[in-house]
């Protein structure tokens, strides 16, 4: 028998908006189709389409514009900087933005952790990333990245000249993958010799370690990050709030 699905309508209408960005009738930064446009397509109210809408932008699939209208969300400097950026000053609780070093562009066959998080083969190839973040002179995060390499080929993250801290950009713009959420796992840890060199701090000292894996719009898992983070003048802050029934799925 097959179930009925007794969500709201507004509720069944984001999910079927949800399907169609994903299935790439609306491209990132596309306008959508108006409110009254999608009532008339859909046989719905107005009100049904705004709430629909709503929903879709709390989950941050897509932003709404006053008097330009509602448009498919893209990996911006600002998106990605204030939706998936965490680090704030321990003193004014400011979110400033490092710079960034790259220190290795390869394509290699994934570790064991990187099969584990990215759903791979043993014989699977990622495309791997290492940067090194600097703050006021200080270094603040050396990271590691990972990607399927059969997302990403023969293309070189910060190649185009774009600027180097935009890893969802280039995800979207230069290989079609839109980051719709992540997970990150926080860890406490002495910093590893191996990372130190790199790091330019002392092995053995404490860090935090924040392992993170992003998903793309499918929820298929196209990320594997590894950052450790000097803490000394740093927090890593979680922000929680009430989101809508939708966001379950």
């Amino acid at each position: 028998m097959t179930p009925i699905d007794l969500s709201p309508a507004f509720v069944r209408l984001a999910r079927h908006i949800r399907e169609r960005i994903i299935g790439g009738e609306w491209l990132p930064g596309q306008l959508l189709p108006g409110e009254v446009a999608l009532a008339r397509e859909m046989k719905i109210s107005v009100g049904t389409v705004r709430k629909a809408f709503d929903v879709l932008s709390g989950q941050g699939l897509v932003t709404r514009h006053r008097g330009r209208g509602t448009f498919v969300a893209r990996a911006t400097d600002d998106r990605a900087f204030t939706s998936f950026y965490r680090l704030v000053d321990r003193h004014d609780g400011a979110r400033r933005l490092p710079t960034d070093t790259i220190l290795l562009r390869e394509r290699a066959t994934a570790d064991a952790a990187e099969r584990t998080a990215l759903n791979l083969s043993p014989d699977d190839l990622v495309y791997r990333l290492r940067r090194l973040r600097v703050l006021d002179g200080a270094p603040l995060v050396l990271e590691t990245a990972a990607f399927p390499f059969a997302r990403v080929g023969a293309r070189e993250w910060g190649a185009d000249g774009a600027a180097v801290h935009l890893i969802y950009s280039f995800l979207e713009q230069q290989c079609g993958v839109s980051i719709s959420r992540v997970e990150d796992r926080l860890q406490a840890c002495l910093l590893p010799a191996e990372i130190a060199r790199d790091f330019t701090l002392p092995a053995g000292r404490p860090v935090l370690l924040v392992v993170r894996t992003a998903y793309d719009l499918s929820g298929v898992p196209v990320e594997y990050r590894r950052s450790w983070i000097s803490t000394d003048a740093h927090d890593y802050l979680s922000e929680l709030r009430w989101t809508s029934v939708a966001d379950g799925g």
